[in-house]
């Protein structure tokens, strides 16, 4: 039981951490400057500008891709449940999405790791730079407790993947806005269609 506790402890700290960063991207310090008189955010020389945009658009659009891989993956949390599905049609989408899990998982770990490194080396400190790396602190432990879950024989491993994952989903939310969104409504009615396709296959037999 002891040992099942301690599970619970990293995943608390990243919680924690995470909010801390939300919290403070929207209280706390990073908005001294501009409460207090401080000055104004650092813009680039029209000229200069151009290439920085460019690749500032690059980074954007991992992130974006990052927020849809991080949709595939959560989106067999509930698929795995109907692994005995009336539907033929959603039996052959679940090891389909059983398959595209861990890879879409971990490329969204990657491509938001890059995201990020972009942002923080080359372009001002913002308030969504600490949003970004809330989501990015209950990614990273979400991966970790997905690594451990077949590794460690306890029904909590899952639980806290769960929690994490939807816990990013809601860091997401707040630092993508409106791409994560769409994200999340595309899943609702991802599993709203599985739903419907199921209860029809149920009604003709």
């Amino acid at each position: 039981m002891k040992h099942n506790r301690k599970l619970f402890i990293p995943a608390a700290i990243a919680l924690l951490a995470g909010l801390a960063m939300i919290l403070y991207a929207y209280f706390g310090v990073a908005h001294q400057g501009t409460a207090h008189g401080g000055p104004a955010p650092v813009k680039l020389p029209a000229g200069a500008s151009r290439g920085e945009r460019g690749s500032e658009g690059i980074f954007r659009t991992l992130g974006t891709i990052a927020v849809w891989c991080s949709a595939v993956s959560y989106a067999w949390l509930r698929l795995k449940k109907k692994r005995k599905s009336p539907s033929s049609l959603v039996k052959k989408l679940v090891p389909l999405f059983n398959r595209l899990h861990q890879p879409a998982a971990y490329a969204a770990l990657l491509l938001i790791a890059a995201h990020g490194i972009y942002f923080l080396t080359q372009s001002v400190i913002k308030d969504d730079t600490y949003t970004g790396l809330a989501a990015f602190v209950l990614l990273l432990s979400l991966a970790v407790y997905g690594y451990l879950i077949r590794r460690l024989k306890s029904k909590y491993t899952r639980k806290i993947h769960f929690g994490l994952a939807t816990a990013f989903g809601a860091a997401a939310f707040i630092h993508a806005g409106g791409s994560a969104i769409l994200a999340g409504l595309s899943i609702v009615v991802f599993w709203g269609l599985i739903e419907f396709v199921e209860r029809k296959a149920s009604s003709q037999f």
